[in-house]
């Protein structure tokens, strides 16, 4: 017998099965305009008729984790506040020195890398930020600060006035501005409150570190107001390098 013989056979018998189906089950056969999910027999494929609209399905609420919470309140910048005061007489403007002091300490290019904002209050801060007449400088420590320079002693940061002012030999003949000096004494001063020593020039031409005493000497480096990388630490606040 031929392929093409048995091929139209079985056709003929499955047509003939369908049609036998469909006699012998006429109260269970549906039309397709009305298939149920019941039925034992449709004339059309079964369309699920259960399925919601899209619109009407409310999404659940999901809780941020408490662990996201903590990370995002923790990963704030730790304020640091300080208080600015005077001693002596002065010429400067003092609220030209606040504000300053403020905008230095806040810079991004200072030591607000550490992660650290610094806010200004009316008292009690955590340190003290002074301007002083240069004949006033002793009173704070008699060995420790003296009337040519400025000086830090505990959770005072003391500004000569007349640096202030000024700036120093050896910064101005570096080509450094009394702008610049200003943030630079500011910054190596609040330094010394933050955990620094004293460093030195590491090599000739190059940025010196903020924590060089440039007022001193430049030691053959450039005028720097700002920390370099590797200064960007505080043993005060318990931050390490």
């Amino acid at each position: 017998m031929s392929r093409r013989i048995i091929i139209s056979i079985c056709i003929s018998l499955i047509a003939v099965t369908t049609v036998a189906l469909v006699s012998i089950y006429p109260s269970q056969a549906t039309s397709s305009a009305n298939c149920k999910s019941t039925d034992a027999f449709c004339y059309a494929p079964q369309v699920v008729t259960k399925l919601d609209r899209l619109d009407s399905v409310q999404l659940p609420k999901i809780a941020t984790p408490s662990w996201m919470t903590t990370q995002s309140t923790t990963s704030a910048a730790r304020q640091v506040t300080y208080t600015v005061a005077t001693r002596g007489s002065l010429s400067a403007d003092v609220n030209e020195f606040a504000s300053d002091v403020n905008q230095t300490l806040n810079s991004p290019l200072g030591w607000s890398r550490l992660g650290v904002q610094f806010a200004q209050i009316e008292s009690g801060g955590e340190f003290t930020v002074w301007l002083s007449e240069a004949s006033q400088m002793t009173t704070f420590s008699a060995s420790g600060c003296d009337t040519i320079v400025s000086c830090t002693v505990g959770n005072d940061v003391i500004i000569n006035q007349t640096r202030w002012l000024n700036g120093s030999d050896a910064w101005n003949a570096a080509g450094g501005s009394i702008a610049d000096y200003r943030k630079m004494v500011v910054n190596h001063e609040a330094g010394h409150w933050l955990g620094h020593g004293h460093e030195f020039c590491s090599e000739a031409g190059q940025p010196a570190p903020v924590m060089q005493q440039q007022t001193i000497n430049m030691q053959g480096c450039a005028p720097n107001p700002w920390p370099l990388a590797n200064e960007i630490y505080a043993p005060k606040l318990g931050i390490r390098s």
